[in-house]
């Protein structure tokens, strides 16, 4: 009986092992992630303002390039350094060879589904708890993601 107790606490401690891992890696993989959608966010903007006279699309840029500043900034970053996802590299490359009409369009359904990813993660990441400097983020970034949909929502009319 002894040596059962024995394996079952060895079991729990390993369990609870797994679990502070998975917290600390679900920590690491919201910075990465976060980061990651910044950049994307950023680098797309940036091509935008080279791409657009459109002043709506400017501006919007001009916010969201400013707004991905102040995230990496807060989590300990240089802006726009975190590499792209395959996907979100494969959009930039896109980007990058459409012409200037189609191109508005294009960025704005970029950012508004990097946005919904962004929101997604950040709530979640509010649901979860854990650092602090994390959740801060989280909870400075989410009324400005909303913000942000509302007005890619009515930017999607372009083109």
């Amino acid at each position: 009986m002894l040596r059962r107790s024995f394996l079952l606490a060895l079991g729990g401690l390993g369990l609870s092992t797994c679990v502070a891992h998975a917290r600390t890696h679900l920590v690491h993989d919201f910075r990465t992630a976060d980061l990651m959608g910044g950049s994307f966010a950023m680098q797309t903007s940036q091509l935008a303002l080279t791409r657009t006279s459109n002043p709506d699309v400017v501006n919007f840029a001009n916010a969201e390039i400013a707004e991905q500043v102040q995230v990496a900034t807060t989590l300990g970053a240089a802006p726009g350094s975190a590499p792209l996802r395959r996907d979100q590299a494969a959009v930039m490359q896109q980007l990058q060879a459409t012409p200037s009409g189609p191109f508005e369009r294009m960025y704005v359904q970029g950012q508004i589904r990097g946005h919904r990813e962004l929101l997604a993660l950040n709530t979640s990441r509010l649901r979860m708890g854990g650092n602090e400097q994390e959740l801060q983020v989280a909870q400075m970034s989410l009324p400005i993601i909303q913000r942000h949909l509302g007005i890619l929502n009515n930017l999607r009319e372009i083109g």
